[in-house]
């Protein structure tokens, strides 16, 4: 019996050990990329920080790649062999898609990331024009790791009402919804920094090749009824104007949203859509004088109002260039009217859309210059 208990100790013992070895030598990856090949093979590629050892105080990051047909053979097998210890993906911060592989279904890449338990769901996904691995392949700004960096860059644009924050835990619902089709941030390579480039426009889990510019995805954003902390939007009222002066632009800060959408079919069979927006902004800059009265303020507001109606009617174009339903309308059809919905093909339905858009601003705020 004392044998059989000294056995069990010795056991634990042992285990704790190479427990504690495996912390060890784990090592961490704190980004990813995903590319494709001209040989239809999945690039991953990693940054992985391996921990200080005796002969060393600081963390060592490399970059490291490897090829194979899906992700789950390229990270774990791949890369696997090629470090010293086993992989740890829980403090990884972004995970990127090139473009190119994105126009794929990103549903089935992203699979075994789904389906692992140790993968960190809040990691930020985003799409970059070209090679993803290049971003990760940025040096470090400071002491942070690329992972670091490119996650403050992705949540400095979802502070600022640019792109929505898309996780792995959102996206996986977003991609399996039929009521809409998510729409991913977009970043690209500009010399030796990470730009984000606006909204990348999906359909059936699949990059389209169509995008919104930063501008286009911060109002598209409002059209959904989102608005972050920050909502800056600065446009040229006098665009006749010969020369691009600064005091030809009027910059707001949107401070209150209000969205009414309705969405119908008429007895001919077309899905109506009627989106009015509402919004109160303060004036940030404006190199005029004479804010202080109220027949230049409506003027401002009114012409405001115009030019952001007259963009929100292009998106909606774009988006059903694109046939990319961002604003969910088939989930409003969906709801109450289920009927009908059983009978479109939303396919062909969507391009015939007929939206009716309407985007009111209401300066309420000149700061404190008259």
């Amino acid at each position: 019996m004392r044998g059989l208990m000294l056995g069990c100790v010795l056991a634990l013992l042992l285990s704790g050990c190479n427990y504690h070895n495996d912390l060890k030598n784990l090592q961490l990856i704190y980004a990813t990329s995903v590319d494709l090949n001209e040989k239809n093979d999945v690039v991953t590629t990693v940054t992985i920080q391996s921990p200080g050892g005796k002969e060393r105080t600081a963390p060592v990051h490399e970059v490291l790649s490897a090829t194979g047909p899906t992700l789950q053979e390229s990270l774990y097998k791949k890369i696997g062999l090629q470090i010293a210890g086993p992989i740890g993906t829980s403090k990884n911060q972004v995970m990127l898609i090139g473009d190119k592989l994105a126009k794929k279904d990103i549903a089935n890449l992203l699979d075994s990331t789904f389906r692992n338990a140790n993968d960190p769901m809040l990691a930020k996904v985003a799409i970059v024009r070209g090679n993803a691995g290049d971003l990760i392949r940025l040096d470090r700004i400071g002491s942070a790791t690329a992972g670091e960096y490119l996650r403050k860059i992705i949540m400095s644009a979802r502070y600022e009402t640019v792109i929505p924050s898309i996780t792995l835990h959102s996206l996986y619902p977003m991609l399996h919804d039929p009521g809409r089709d998510p729409v991913i941030p977009l970043l690209r390579k500009e010399s030796d920094k990470a730009v984000v480039d606006g909204l990348a426009l999906l359909h059936v889990r699949k990059f389209t090749g169509y995008s919104l510019t930063p501008e286009q995805s911060t109002l598209c954003l409002l059209m959904y009824g989102v608005k972050a902390d920050l909502c800056v939007i600065t446009r040229n009222i006098d665009p006749e104007s010969p020369h691009r002066e600064p005091s030809d632009y009027l910059s707001l800060n949107i401070s209150n949203l209000h969205r009414d959408k309705k969405v119908w079919i008429n007895e001919d069979g077309q899905v109506q859509v009627k989106l009015d927006l509402r919004m109160k902004g303060s004036v940030v800059e404006f190199a005029h004088e004479g804010l202080g009265e109220k027949e230049q303020i409506a003027q401002l507001s009114q012409r405001f109002s115009e030019i952001l109606t007259e963009e929100a009617k292009e998106i909606c174009t774009l988006t059903q260039r694109a046939n990319s339903d961002a604003l969910g309308i088939a989930r409003d059809v969906m709801a109450f009217y289920p009927n009908e919905w059983k009978k479109l093909n939303w396919e062909t339905a969507y391009p015939k859309v007929n939206f009716q858009v309407s985007l009111k601003v209401d300066i309420i705020s000149h700061g404190i210059i008259n």
